[in-house]
């Protein structure tokens, strides 16, 4: 046990290592007595450094309605006098996190929320340019046929790939994927580009690239990431409503989600343009820009961030960044299939620092409920939170 104590000294310090990490994830699952520990330690912890306590509802309510009337954020991370010492998980978040997430058997019995089946039953939909409409299990094997019998893409569990045929193209045919809520899936057009597709969107392109054109241009609705091949004759682009991103070949990330107030394409590596239509404002990215056009007021920014931030959703991440709880609704709902309801207006406006493995929204839920106490009613797909 005492080879656990460092490593859980280094956690709350903010110095361990993803293994150890992951180490002691597992050992907090093998007993009830390693989670007791776990408690105590960082009960101990926090209050050497002063921490609110845990398991004080009252401690930390009195907390919360202080920084509130301070107008102070209340978030998971970004509290300066407690983030100096790295407890967002154990103090505030961590310890609802981790002894919900590594006790997956009390969370496997409660049958509060079951979208396993309903999730797998939603389809991908691919629409031909004739009209023909094909619809592929997520996890199936499939290939998308024409009208003539043309194989003209293969799909392989997330994956689909679509067939470079461009000696037989004269003329430019278009494919529209649409990706359900609730998953993530990859595809790799006929140029050796290859796309991640976030949940809930949509993306209109090629079935083959045709030299005489001057771009390949995809269109999307949604968000994706795009691992563009190189191709100086042809840059790429991606059209948004309200926002074209232009690339020669690179790696980047495009969120345009209907719904949102702002369009945001973030550089990872490479070089991009960006236009909003008026040829006079072209605007440069760099590795780690973000370009952020308001729909609103249908201006354009550009600022430095943390790509992680902006990409973890590849890797069935969340991590939220300073946002209002009514912000992760948004992406809460599109990750899970789910539809959430909130008049707990104290909540809606609170904002939040964090980071989710997307495993199970009632998980997530237990996370925030741990912050800010309040109930929530689960009904098939629809969630409502009491105020």
């Amino acid at each position: 046990m005492n080879n656990y104590l460092t490593i859980i000294e280094k956690y709350l310090e903010g110095n361990a290592s993803s293994f150890e990490k992951e180490s002691l994830k597992l050992w907090l699952n093998e007993k009830q007595e390693h989670r007791e520990f776990f408690e105590k330690k960082v009960a101990e912890w926090n209050e050497a450094h002063q921490e609110i306590s845990v398991n004080s509802d009252k401690a930390f309510k009195r907390f919360l309605d202080k920084t509130q009337e301070n107008n102070k954020v209340v978030e998971f991370r970004s509290l300066k006098r407690v983030l100096q010492y790295a407890a967002m998980f154990l103090g505030i978040l961590g310890l609802g996190y981790y002894l919900i997430e590594l006790n997956p058997t009390k969370a496997g019995n409660e049958r509060i929320l079951v979208l396993n089946e309903e999730i797998q039953e939603d389809r991908i939909k691919i629409v031909q340019d004739d009209g023909t409409v094909t619809y592929m299990d997520i996890n199936g094997l499939s290939d998308v046929i024409t009208t003539n019998g043309t194989v003209i893409g293969k799909k392989v569990k997330d994956k689909l790939v679509i067939s470079d045929d461009t000696k037989n193209e004269e003329k430019l045919e278009y494919l529209e994927i649409s990706i359900p809520k609730g998953r993530i899936f990859q595809l790799s057009l006929s140029d050796g580009t290859r796309i991640w597709m976030n949940a809930d969107s949509k993306l209109k392109f090629p079935k083959n690239f045709i030299a005489t054109e001057k771009n390949r241009i995809v269109y999307l609705q949604g968000e994706a990431f795009f691992d563009v091949a190189t191709n100086k004759r042809q840059p790429f682009l991606v059209k948004t409503n309200g926002m074209d991103v232009k690339v020669l070949g690179t790696q980047f990330n495009v969120s345009s989600y209907q719904e949102d107030t702002t369009i945001k394409a973030t550089l990872v590596e490479g070089s991009v343009t960006i236009n909003t239509g008026d040829e006079l404002e072209v605007i440069s990215l760099k590795p780690n820009d973000q370009a952020i056009y308001s729909k609103d007021n249908r201006m354009i920014n550009k600022k430095i961030v943390n790509t992680v931030l902006f990409t973890s959703w590849m890797q069935k991440k969340m991590i939220i960044q300073n946002e209002s709880f009514a912000e992760v609704i948004k992406r809460l709902e599109r990750t899970y299939d789910v539809e959430i309801i909130s008049t707990n207006q104290k909540l809606n406006n609170t904002r939040f620092t964090g980071e989710f493995d997307i495993e199970n929204v009632k998980q997530i839920l237990n996370v925030f409920s741990k912050t800010i106490n309040f109930k929530y009613v689960i009904e098939n797909k629809r969630i409502v939170i009491a105020p």
